[in-house]
């Protein structure tokens, strides 16, 4: 991302947050997301982890504070757009992240689950502004956080909950690209479930790939049995696969990655 989460420490960390640029305009946040796409190729990566689409809306909130790119929602929506647009630049494939926002949350949801206690309408107006840009602008993917939201799914997070990842990000806002979840080794999912039955909703709910699996061996298992039901007892069926590996695919073509 930049800033306070560079992975790849002083190979890639010629740039400060995000948030520290926001009033410099859109050019210089397509600017810097060709910069960071530059780093990554230069070491043989192609996938970016980034840009955070979250606003940091509340202060209180530390798990994103000024990994945002803005604190304000409009604001926030052109750069994230722009960012887009420059990891594009690049040939790099970018993430929009931590759908539907974790900007104005408590809750760090590395430890435990985190509420957003809003309702659909002011989503609308605020947190998926910059989701709803950053998907015209072409991203390729789109991380959900293991986040709460009771107007939406009063149960689940949106890790596992189809009503957020199915009905709102690919019906309402005509996602067509790759839906990853968030590590799911993270508090804000083991609280709700781990290992294969994590795995097992989260593709159900309409998530293609599954991010950081502690025990890949024991999910694929778990995925395998899940199929092998009957249909009226199953939660997964391979055409619900099929969707997912064609989206990975085509993805992988767009960027030259299949032999």
């Amino acid at each position: 991302e930049g800033g306070t989460v560079t992975r790849l420490g002083e190979l890639t960390g010629s740039l400060g947050t995000m948030y520290s640029y926001r009033e410099q305009g859109t050019e210089v946040a397509r600017s810097n997301a060709r910069t960071n796409a530059e780093h990554l190729r230069a070491l043989g990566l192609n996938t970016d982890f980034a840009p955070v689409a979250d606003v940091w809306s509340n202060k209180a909130n530390t798990v994103i504070g000024t990994r945002a790119y803005s604190d304000d929602f409009q604001q926030a929506a052109g750069l994230v757009a722009a960012a887009v647009e420059g990891f594009h630049d690049k040939g790099v494939i970018c993430t929009l992240k931590h759908f539907p926002g974790h900007g104005d949350t408590f809750a760090d949801s590395h430890n435990g689950i985190a509420r957003v206690d809003k309702s659909l309408e002011q989503l609308r107006q605020e947190e998926l502004l910059s989701f709803r840009a950053g998907i015209q602008a072409g991203a390729d993917m789109v991380m959900l956080g293991h986040l709460l939201v009771p107007a939406l799914d009063g149960e689940m997070p949106a890790t596992f909950s189809r009503a957020i990842a199915t009905d709102l990000l690919r019906g309402e806002l005509g996602f067509e690209g790759v839906i990853i979840t968030d590590a799911m080794g993270m508090g804000g999912a083991t609280q709700f479930y781990s290992g294969g039955e994590a795995a097992v909703r989260a593709l159900a709910a309409g998530c293609d790939i599954l991010l950081g699996v502690r025990d890949t061996d024991e999910c694929v298992d778990a995925i395998r049995a899940e199929l092998e039901k009957s249909p009226e007892e199953a939660r997964l069926t391979w055409e619900r696969i099929d969707e997912s590996v064609l989206r990975i695919l085509t993805m992988k073509e767009r960027y030259g990655l299949l032999k």
